[in-house]
């Protein structure tokens, strides 16, 4: 079963949001090791996490979704157990 023009569209976010999402937690890290900014750093890492529960959901029960795991068109929501951008139209 192929995936929609709409799935497609949302794998390709979700990919881009994990990359994102691994760099802001980088930045936060040298922040806090290097600059000694630690209220940056905690800052910066409490934005991340609120981002990945408000933006990284499931698109069918709406249940935010794991941004450390490696998301594929044949991924499945562990909550729902449905295929994530399959069934979207």
């Amino acid at each position: 079963m192929k995936i929609s023009e709409k799935g497609q569209k949302l794998l390709a976010n979700y990919k881009k949001f994990q990359k994102i999402y691994i760099l802001l937690l980088a930045v936060a890290a040298m922040s806090f090791v290097f600059l000694h900014n630690y209220y940056f750093a905690v800052a910066l890492a409490v934005f991340t996490f609120v981002l990945e529960t408000k933006y990284y959901k499931c698109p069918h029960c709406k249940k935010s979704l794991n941004s450390r795991k490696k998301i594929a068109e044949d991924s499945c929501c562990p909550n729902c157990n449905k295929y994530i951008f399959k069934d979207l139209d």
